[in-house]
């Protein structure tokens, strides 16, 4: 069974809850990093530590059960019943009728176990009955997460930053300017005396620059790096669909975020005005080392020249790949 990924530290909110009792009920096929989660959840949970104590009890109940067997009284009286019935046969069919399968088992089939057996996964059944009850019934209802109709980031660029390291071992920084309003993207790759790539987009075409040689070309697309995280329609989109969940709100840096879960498993953080602060990692870590929402009116017109600069030639860029 595949369980989701643990949610980032600090979050909170119904949907956690029910993730960590997920959990619960499989303690031991836990990944180190899953229990690690489910334990720093119970500290601060009461309602889920409740739950677990009483799974906890409920595990060490049945794994006491004593093996039984009927008693040979059992055994006697049943054979008895067995024999008289064959000698007396059936007065309405005129034969001697068969016997029970079920009767005729061994004793090493012990019913008697299977009846206890049966009777304890009911009583179990029963209590975690109860306690989801207690634990969901008092509390109330949870709020869909939803994105306000009037919310838009058109007015914005967003700018961020990130370190990376090359497959040689070497660091290099990754700058992106996109503005919201029309997804333009500029985006410098800077390694130190090794590269300085800029590439320009919009809509229709891209052009790269080799700052470090004066060479430019179009269609330069892999210089782009992934898609962007931020996209508003798609993320309205995704939480419609349930491909994107809520996961609750925590502090980042001091402020309060919302983390929303994405299909690609990192977590947007969205600040009380729903813009955004930054990306986590599967691991947790954040994913830019900067990132701020700049009004579009304080960015200069330059950043989206796509004219070949003076003493630059038309050539060929090195594959990204190549070089990180």
């Amino acid at each position: 069974m595949t369980l989701p990924p643990p949610p980032p530290p600090g979050a909170s909110g119904p949907e956690i809850c029910e993730l960590m009792q997920r959990y619960m009920a499989v303690m031991d096929d836990l990944s180190h990093e899953q229990r690690q989660a489910l334990e720093a959840h119970l500290s601060t949970c009461p309602d889920c530590a409740r739950t677990n104590r009483a799974m906890q009890r409920v595990t060490s109940m049945m794994s006491s059960l004593e093996a039984t067997s009927p008693s040979a009284h059992v055994d006697e009286a049943v054979m008895a019943a067995i024999a008289a019935r064959a000698k007396d046969g059936d007065p309405q069919r005129g034969h001697t009728p068969p016997r029970s399968p079920f009767l005729l088992k061994p004793r090493g089939s012990r019913p008697a176990l299977a009846w206890l057996v049966a009777a304890a996964a009911v009583l179990l059944l029963l209590i975690f009955g109860a306690l989801y009850a207690s634990t969901n019934l008092l509390r109330p209802p949870a709020q869909a997460f939803s994105l306000p109709a009037t919310l838009s980031w058109n007015r914005y660029v967003l700018y961020h930053s990130q370190t990376l390291m090359s497959s040689s071992g070497h660091a290099y920084q990754v700058m992106t300017y996109h503005n919201l309003a029309d997804d333009a993207m500029h985006v410098e790759t800077v390694m130190q005396g090794e590269l300085d790539v800029v590439v320009v987009s919009d809509d229709q075409k891209t052009l790269g620059l080799d700052m470090m040689h004066h060479v430019a070309q179009w269609d330069a697309d892999d210089w782009l790096g992934e898609e962007p995280d931020f996209n508003l329609d798609r993320l309205r989109a995704d939480l419609q669909s349930g491909d994107a969940v809520y996961l609750g709100k925590s502090l980042f840096n001091g402020q309060e975020v919302y983390h929303i879960r994405e299909p690609k498993g990192r977590v947007l953080l969205l600040n009380m005005q729903y813009q955004p602060v930054n990306v986590l990692a599967p691991s947790g870590k954040p994913v830019y080392d900067t990132l701020h929402m700049m009004p579009a009116s304080q960015v200069s017109s330059s950043m989206w020249d796509m004219n070949m600069p003076k003493g630059f030639k038309m050539g060929q860029l090195p594959p990204r790949n190549s070089m990180i």
